[in-house]
């Protein structure tokens, strides 16, 4: 079964914070306290296969903890593991599962330390 990836512009209550962006070509940027971050997956992300998940956080920013949530589809949460590879350059994998939905809308929640509100990554997956 093929899988493909496409980018989605996704309309919902996180729509309107500043720390929320939708995945094109892989890339992903956003801002945290008014700076540039920057997330891109290492290929495009499908079901069942294992994903490395680059984040380029401002100076002085760290990852507490990240998850993937299905959208459309409750799957559970996806932990996505990081660890700081080079200051401020951070390096974590996942894996989606499949479901039976053509079209599948994932949301990325990366909660930043000494942050109130998370910051939200939006990606589309087809099968």
């Amino acid at each position: 079964m093929a899988h493909s990836y496409q980018s989605s512009s996704h309309h919902s209550i996180a729509s309107g914070l500043k720390s929320t962006c939708t995945f094109s070509n892989n890339i992903c940027e956003l801002s945290i306290d008014d700076e540039l971050a920057v997330a891109r997956f290492s290929e495009t992300p499908i079901p069942e296969e294992s994903i490395t998940l680059s984040v380029r956080l401002p100076e002085g920013k760290a990852i507490e903890s990240a998850w993937i949530e299905g959208v459309n589809m409750y799957m559970g949460k996806i932990p996505v593991l990081f660890d700081e590879s080079d200051g401020g350059e951070w390096q974590g994998w996942f894996m989606l599962g499949s479901c039976s939905e053509p079209v599948m809308t994932w949301q990325l929640r990366i909660n930043i330390k000494k942050q109130a509100a998370p910051s939200y990554l939006y990606f589309t997956t087809e099968s």
